[in-house]
């Protein structure tokens, strides 16, 4: 038995361990480090990006005024003269120290051909092979290429106008960039990390020691209790919802516990009668009407034992959800009145006057269980009356409703026991100690049952002194 315990066991941790289940802790630690590593890296990316782009619009602006001031210098010389090609000392603050960042131009004529340049020219400084139009919103071509930036535009005779520079000094200034984020980034990220954890672990501390405290509850000790945690709803929801499946559970064992104890009580009366007669007759040789005698009564033990195991079979079933019924076509009046006629006898033998007010009930259900019912409302309201008193028996149909009524003027039932009337093994004071009661506490128990399993509810009202009055309702077609 131990070997397969154990087997168990390790067979349900592997399970888990294929499952790969993280905790609490580490689940919640992950997403937020992952969302805050996302948050930062997208900053970074976009704000690199954003000063990338403005650093190249600066650059591109300067070489197209650049380029502008040469192309007018160009118009005013004269024809015959050599061009000369000279960037104004203005803009050279602005294109960093020589050699690193030194600029060059290129002019070239309407053939393609280089006039004048900077000696020497990038291998990239090349003429574009479209025009490019002197007038509208973009009147010239920016090429980057690595890291350079050229700007064309167009100039005198259809030719056309290079000035460029590489972006060295720019470059330096996003790699600062880069370096000064990756060191932000790292400081943020460990900051987020540190408030992560700190929020991981105060959300599953309560978590934990739910858990714990779950695990030391078994079914012999449920008296234990979760206490709900303060600081976040959920857990304290879960506290609540996990105390209020406990209380159901110990509320469910201690009436399993009761009912077997109730059930052994019970079945140890007949019992003992069938012992004590059969030790007594075979004690030494008797009559025979005293042999008859006590087989009578080991008989009467035997079908009163019989009848609390059908019951109990019965109930079993109920609880089970396998109760079976039969549906069929049946007028509850008729089933009512061939239940209690047989009843009549036992009225007459109390002194009880038996009233029937049957009208026509037409309805789908179960007539042999349907009786059941009828017989134990009506035998419990004749043993339960008082001397000369009269108990009604009434069947009659209303608002889509089978209704079976038995009222009584007996000794009624005490406020205080009329919740727990159809718990099994229950019984009123006055039941106990009531002369001749053979009852196991059952049969209201059944009659709840049975009227449930037709879809019908059973309504009580009684008052101490004054009676009784059951209702029984179940749909009708």
């Amino acid at each position: 038995m131990s070997s397969r315990i154990e087997n168990s066991k390790h067979g349900s941790s592997q399970t888990a361990g294929e499952g790969r289940l993280w905790s609490l802790r580490s689940a919640l630690l992950t997403s937020h480090l992952f969302l805050i590593s996302l948050v930062v890296f997208g900053f970074g990316l976009s704000l690199y990006w954003t000063l990338r782009w403005s650093i190249y619009r600066q650059v591109e602006a300067d070489l197209l005024a650049v380029a502008h001031m040469l192309v007018k210098d160009l118009e005013q010389e004269r024809d015959g003269d050599a061009p000369a090609l000279t960037i104004p000392e203005t803009y050279f603050h602005r294109f960093g120290p020589a050699p690193r960042d030194h600029a060059y131009v290129a002019l070239w004529d309407d053939t393609g051909k280089l006039v004048t340049g900077t000696d020497p020219l990038p291998p990239h400084a090349l003429p574009v092979k479209k025009p490019i139009p002197r007038t509208g919103p973009h009147p010239f071509v920016a090429r980057a290429h690595g890291h350079f930036l050229d700007v064309i535009v167009p100039a005198q005779r259809g030719g056309q106008l290079l000035v460029g520079r590489p972006l060295a000094k720019e470059y330096d200034a996003l790699w600062r960039l880069v370096f000064s984020l990756v060191l932000v980034g790292s400081f943020c990220l460990l900051l987020g990390g540190m408030g992560a954890w700190w929020l991981a672990r105060r959300l599953a501390r309560p978590l934990t020691r739910m858990s714990d405290t779950a695990q030391g509850i078994s079914s012999r000790n449920l008296s234990q209790r979760l206490q709900p945690p303060y600081g976040t709803e959920e857990a304290a929801s879960l506290a609540l919802g996990f105390n209020s499946m406990l209380d159901g559970l110990q509320a469910a064992f201690e009436r399993q516990a009761r009912f077997t104890a109730d059930a052994s009580h019970e079945l140890r009366t007949p019992v003992s009668v069938i012992l004590s007669q059969s030790e007594h007759s075979l004690s030494r040789e008797r009559s025979i009407p005293h042999y008859q005698e006590a087989l009578t009564t080991c008989r009467n033990a035997a079908q009163r034992m019989r009848t609390l195991v059908d019951d109990l079979l019965l109930l079993a079933r109920a609880d089970s959800g396998h109760l079976s019924l039969r549906h069929e076509a049946m007028d509850l009046a008729e089933v009512v009145q061939s239940t209690v006629e047989p009843l009549q006898s036992l009225a007459d033998g109390a002194g009880i006057r038996l009233e029937l007010q049957l009208a026509p009930a037409h309805m789908q259900g179960d007539p042999v269980r349907l009786g059941q019912v009828a017989s134990n409302l009506v035998t419990n309201a004749i043993k339960y009356n008082v001397p000369r008193g009269d108990v009604l028996v009434r069947v009659q149909s209303a608002n889509g409703q089978a209704i079976l009524t038995v009222q009584d003027h007996g000794q009624g039932i005490p406020l205080e026991d009329q919740p727990n009337l159809f718990e099994r093994f229950y019984r009123v004071d006055r039941a106990r100690t009531h002369e001749g009661d053979t009852g196991s506490g059952l049969g209201l128990s059944l009659v709840a049952e049975i009227v449930a399993a037709h879809r019908g509810v059973i309504e009580v009202a009684s008052e101490p002194g004054v009676g009784t009055t059951m209702t029984v309702r179940v749909p009708s077609p």
